[in-house]
């Protein structure tokens, strides 16, 4: 990394205008683990770094020489204009500046409303043919990038836009999940260049020994979920996610409503290697409380233990961060969500035990008849699958699928494998709704566990019903 990008992170937390360590509510609604604002730099020394910094990633790009003029949006855009040509100067370099006027200038040296150049231009004049960088602080949806452009062309004529450069790029997609800043450049062919990129940001923060290292992580997380294709494929690889060690097995679903029918369950299975773990359900954990389950179940087995709220993950993005909290706490080791409330939900949910270092799962489709609305439910298929892109694309890998329903797991495993993940499958449906291990291991892949319910909790003899089951497990494709 280039020694003013490092300055210029510094001097970003010298400054307190990136500030972490909390929850930030961004414009989106989104809650960021970091906040930037280039509104504090606010004084003389403040701007005069902020306007080396933009002058520094110029020289890097480009040719000053070939530079006619720096152009500033108003209002943010003015001062950064002003400080850039300024340092740029410093170093030998003299480029003209200029900025638009908010409100058109109808008096004075205008006596014509045909002549836009004086009556919405500051600075230097902009002539035919003119090379430009235009300066801003950031990059949203660009519409006032748009804009700015659209004057230009009709103030002159082949204009050279060389690049709008911004001081920090959030590398996020919008809520309508697009990249704004690639959108613009592939509509406009004019390149964003930035001083620092947050991906940029926090390879240096963990590098900082001072820092809440926990706090700087969930940077990692936050691009992990919200983050564009280029922030994703500049994180460390990160590690497929096993929250049961063995390639394939039995996982009994805890569906009873008593402590004593969970004691039996677990007492009679813990010692079965086939026994994956446990899932627990709203029955149990609204009845006896969460953290009351999961001591029940660890007075016997260390095996990780799965909460599936039947069905969490459909209430708005908010939610996501105490459900997270209240799970941990609990000691649960992975949560299981189904949701339907649409993308920012499940990102916002994803992202908050992410932060919570809680595995997560996530389904989309059901065992139940009339679920999706080719079966005659709500639920439009494309986007049930959606669910699970969206998954995967967040670097998820374990996910449930409906275990009676073998076509929809073969077009779900096709949808998670074209996002470069190799999915871990959970399937539920087995015993009363008709699926079998052997049918689904056929579609499912390597690696599966099977969520077995009542086959096992309402066997005369549960132990014996568990080994029957984990016999399976063999089964050879």
């Amino acid at each position: 990394m280039q020694q003013y990008k490092q300055d210029f992170i510094d001097f970003l937390l010298e400054s307190g205008a990136l500030k972490i360590g909390s929850e930030f509510k961004l414009k989106s609604s989104r809650s960021s683990p970091y906040f930037i604002n280039v509104g504090e730099f606010n004084d003389g020394k403040a701007i005069s770094k902020l306007g080396e910094a933009y002058a520094s990633a110029i020289q890097q790009h480009f040719d000053p020489n070939k530079i006619d003029i720096l152009f500033g949006p108003s209002y943010k855009g003015i001062p950064l204009a002003v400080t850039t040509a300024i340092a740029l100067a410093e170093s030998g370099h003299n480029i003209g500046y200029a900025f638009d006027r908010k409100e058109v200038k109808d008096y004075g040296e205008v006596t014509d409303w045909a002549d836009l150049q004086k009556a919405c231009i500051v600075g230097k004049t902009i002539n035919d043919n003119a090379r430009i960088i235009l300066l801003d602080d950031v990059f949203t949806t660009g519409t006032t990038k748009y804009e700015i452009i659209n004057l230009l062309n009709k103030i002159a004529c082949n204009i050279q836009y060389r690049a709008f450069i911004i001081a920090v790029n959030r590398q996020e997609v919008g809520v309508d999940g697009k990249d704004a800043i690639a959108t613009f450049s592939q509509e406009t062919s004019i390149p964003v260049i930035s001083i620092i990129t947050i991906s940029e940001i926090y390879e240096y923060l963990m590098k900082k020994s001072k820092l809440n290292q926990k706090e700087v992580e969930k940077i990692s997380n936050y691009l992990r979920v919200y983050g564009t294709s280029d922030a994703k494929t500049n994180l460390k690889k990160v590690m497929p996610h096993k929250i049961i060690d063995q390639e394939r097995s039995i996982i009994p679903a805890c569906d009873v409503d008593t402590l004593e029918k969970l004691e039996e369950i677990v007492r009679n299975t813990a010692e079965l290697n086939g026994i994956g773990g446990y899932k627990i359900g709203f029955e149990l954990g609204l009845g006896y409380g969460l953290k009351t389950v999961v001591e029940t179940i660890r007075k016997y087995t260390n095996k990780p233990i799965i909460y599936d709220h039947q069905k969490a993950g459909t209430d708005i993005p908010d939610t996501g961060k105490n459900f997270a909290r209240v799970c941990k706490e609990a000691g649960v080791n992975a949560v299981i969500f189904f949701p339907i409330a649409g993308p920012e939900t499940e990102k916002a949910w994803i992202y908050q035990a992410l932060n919570q270092d809680l595995e997560v799962i996530i389904g989309g489709m059901m065992t139940h008849p009339a679920f999706l609305r080719s079966e005659g439910g709500f639920i439009n298929d494309e986007s049930a699958l959606e669910i699970y892109q969206i998954a995967a694309r967040a670097g998820v890998n374990n996910f449930v699928v409906p275990g009676n329903k073998l076509q929809l797991i073969t077009k779900i495993r096709e949808t998670i494998e074209n996002e470069g993940i190799i999915p871990i499958f959970y399937f539920p449906g087995f015993m009363a709704q008709s699926g079998k291990i052997e049918e689904v291991a056929k579609v499912a892949g390597d690696r599966w566990h099977a969520i077995v319910g009542r086959g096992i909790y309402e066997a005369a003899d549960i132990k014996k019903a568990a080994e029957e089951y984990t016999s399976r497990l063999n089964y050879t494709r």
